[in-house]
């Protein structure tokens, strides 16, 4: 089983159920970042950890990467978030997303707050979603490679 990968997305789970309504500033960033860089992270545990298992192992990991590599762009939560929002935080610094509140005057009206992607193909969705939809594919990604071991 692709454990130690796994493990890094459960933690990726953690930090992206930490993106609350009221988390804002620094406290948002970081739950951010730390959620990006451990997607990120599930590729390079699944290659330098998980291949060594066993050779069955091994060559399902670099079949499946292999295949990711020739559909690029797609797909695009790979490659446009995970990859290219993880390595712009990694190299960069440069986060991707963004945090805001919209305070409403009057009684009983609550204040609504927005964790929004600002750019690329997932520009204007709620970034918990996508990050919803990252750890999903992920997780059926992994699913994948585990099948194709127990051939």
């Amino acid at each position: 089983m692709t454990k130690a990968a796994r493990e890094v997305l459960e933690d990726c789970c953690a930090a992206a159920e930490e993106i609350v309504d009221g988390i804002q500033g620094r406290a948002w960033r970081i739950r951010w970042v730390g959620a990006v860089v451990l997607l990120r992270t599930v590729g390079h545990v699944l290659k330098k950890v998980d291949a060594t298992i066993s050779k069955s192992y091994e060559r399902a990991i670099d079949d499946a990467l292999r295949q990711l590599t020739c559909s690029k762009p797609n797909p695009a939560i790979f490659w446009r978030l995970i990859e290219a929002e993880g390595n712009n935080i990694v190299h960069e610094y440069e986060v991707g997303a963004g945090q805001g509140a919209t305070v409403h005057i009057g009684p009983n009206k609550p204040t609504a707050y927005h964790y929004l992607i600002n750019n690329g193909p997932f520009k204007g969705r709620d970034q918990r979603a996508v990050l919803k939809d990252a750890i999903a594919w992920w997780k059926s990604y992994l699913d994948e490679i585990d099948r194709a071991t127990n051939k």
